[in-house]
């Protein structure tokens, strides 16, 4: 009996396994587990964990902010967080330089409805912007969104934390869809 046939599937079932078990696994890195402010100087520090081991690490924006490998290995919903710090950090700034005299923007946003393109493979939200004097809607990609600072700090927590899950289970299908096929 020819039992190269069963090594060989045996084989292909294991390669297919691990695959699935890689595309399972949490994709980042790292995660924000806490905010504080630093007793000796002020600054705004995040608390960073290693996933899945017992090991943090306390950075400031700018120390996360200037390593590209570190903000690649956070999820898209610890990016948010750190983005509105730094928003916040810039209001500060302004209420603090007496030259500068902030206008106050009188738009609002809000996410009314979600449909996932399949062509595109992108999830795209309808996005209500509501002016002074009109409302209108448009149709934006959830990675646009998520970039934009100006509707992320205008947005509610419930609807970054369903932005932040779109981007993060979008970043996972397509690290699935990269996987090679057996």
């Amino acid at each position: 009996m020819n039992f190269k046939y069963v090594e060989n599937y045996i084989s292909i079932i294991k390669a297919r396994y691990k695959s699935l078990q890689k595309a399972n696994a949490y994709p980042f890195a790292f995660r924000i587990i806490d905010e504080e402010i630093s007793a000796k100087n002020g600054k705004f520090l995040f608390i960073l964990q290693l996933v899945g081991k017992n090991l943090i690490s306390k950075l400031s924006i700018n120390e996360i902010t200037g390593d590209k490998q570190l903000l690649k290995s956070l999820s898209p919903t610890d990016l948010l967080k750190i983005l509105n710090s730094l928003n916040k950090k810039k209001k500060k700034l302004l209420k603090k330089n007496e030259n500068v005299i902030p206008f106050p923007c009188q738009t609002y946003y809000k996410l009314i409805a979600k449909n996932y393109n399949s062509i595109r493979q992108k999830t795209i939200f309808t996005l209500e912007i509501t002016h002074a004097n009109k409302i209108t809607q448009k149709k934006i990609p959830a990675f646009e969104i998520a970039n934009n600072p100006l509707i992320l700090e205008k947005l509610t927590p419930q609807e970054i934390y369903e932005l932040g899950y779109t981007v993060g289970s979008e970043a996972i299908l397509r690290k699935i869809l990269s996987l090679p096929k057996l």
